[in-house]
């Protein structure tokens, strides 16, 4: 009896099958939200919100935080996840984003948001006893690129 040939997988839509019978913009949101509320990304998310909020002065201040910011909070948690150093993660950043392009973001900047004795203290915790890379990896580089298209919204 012939062998039966294996066929590689499709390779996965990278945005949710849930969230494509929604409106564009409605999706992107929800998709950003998403992605930030899981893991190291939420540590990063919730002390940048509460930096804004010890600036209003106010215990419940109502606020929306752009897009780009829930971008950086999902970017450094995927740069702990592959043990990239803050530097090396901030110039991936810097080679993907289009600050010119986005709407409403242009003034948002990554050491901002995410701080570098927070995510060094994380990486630590994620990968003890490991030193961190200091080479930008180029699967996650393209990793970032696609969740920047993904949550940021651009000018066309």
């Amino acid at each position: 009896m012939p062998k039966q040939l294996e066929l590689e997988p499709i390779a996965k839509a990278p945005f949710p099958e849930d969230l494509r019978r929604f409106p564009d913009v409605g999706a992107m949101e929800m998709y950003a939200y998403r992605a930030v509320r899981r893991g190291p990304a939420r540590i990063f998310y919730k002390e940048y919100e509460d930096s804004l909020r010890a600036k209003i002065g106010k215990e419940r201040a109502a606020f929306r935080v752009h897009n780009v910011v829930l971008f950086f909070a999902k970017a450094a948690a995927d740069g702990i996840i592959g043990n990239l150093a803050y530097a090396a993660l901030s110039a991936i950043i810097n080679r993907i984003r289009r600050p010119r392009k986005e709407i409403g973001g242009k003034q948002a900047r990554f050491e901002a948001v995410v701080s570098r004795r927070t995510y060094n203290r994380i990486r630590r915790e994620n990968h003890p006893r490991t030193k961190a890379s200091r080479q930008p990896d180029a699967k996650l580089e393209r990793k970032l690129e696609t969740q920047y298209r993904l949550i940021v919204k651009l000018t066309r």
